[in-house]
């Protein structure tokens, strides 16, 4: 690991505590999340083999919180006047970007983390389909890359932590209820079975259902990366316009 790349990730994870704003989402989201999980989402009167109830609303949750932790990726950069420093020092854009966004990646790995004993306990509660609960946590992590991506490159593009906040809210509001299955209705009669493959293949739903109910296939797979590289790549190039 290039020494610059780990210096900017150590500085932007340590970061997330020594402002407390870790502790405060780590708090939130187990509040929001078993609070779901046992209210919401019906835990005692659903079948909970595969521990639907807890992921039932965990899109909705992270889309709350994790633009709280991207949202001062870079807007704090330009706000401490260190923004100018970083990009003169010996590292890439590339490796500052990747830098950020997977310390951001790795604390929200650490917030799902905190679900880990309550999946443990409900182990001892009743038999548990557990191949199927990996596959919704794959799903979550995959999920959390992809809203950290796209809430760096959202705070690269603002110089005000609460406007990131409120647009990243908004960036990933739409991703996951984009669903265009309304353009297969006048294509009903039109035997093209690629034309509807394609337009499922981009609604966040049917990429989230599939890991959640355990028929993953590598269309899943794709869908996450396809979004998480481009804002990624983005992101750098927010850094080189500022930079110009």
């Amino acid at each position: 690991m290039p020494i610059a790349f780990k210096t900017v990730f150590n500085k932007e994870f340590a970061g997330f505590f020594r402002s407390g704003n870790a502790y405060i989402v780590l708090g939130i989201y187990a509040l929001l999340s078993f609070a779901a999980t046992f209210y919401a989402g019906g835990y005692f009167s659903l079948d909970n083999t595969s521990l639907t109830s807890f992921f039932l609303y965990q899109p909705e949750i992270l889309i709350v919180l994790l633009p709280a932790i991207t949202m001062r990726s870079w807007t704090d950069e330009r706000r401490q006047g260190t923004l100018e420093y970083l990009l003169t020092q010996p590292i890439s854009y590339v490796s500052a970007v990747l830098a950020k966004f997977g310390a951001a990646w790795l604390f929200g790995l650490l917030m799902l983390s905190v679900s880990l004993p309550f999946w443990l306990l409900t182990s001892f509660l009743t038999p548990l389909d557990n191949l199927n609960i990996l596959s919704s946590y794959l799903v979550c992590i995959l999920i959390i890359g992809t809203f950290s991506a796209l809430g760096c490159t959202v705070s690269a593009f603002n110089s005000n932590t609460v406007i990131a906040y409120i647009i990243s809210i908004f960036v990933l509001w739409c991703l996951c209820n984009l669903n265009l299955d309304f353009l297969i209705t006048p294509a009903e009669n039109i035997s093209d079975d690629v034309f509807v493959r394609v337009i499922r293949s981009l609604n966040f739903n049917k990429h989230y259902q599939d890991f959640v109910s355990g028929q993953i296939g590598l269309d899943n797979v794709i869908y996450f990366f396809s979004v998480m590289i481009p804002a990624l790549w983005l992101n750098v190039i927010a850094l080189e316009f500022k930079k110009k």
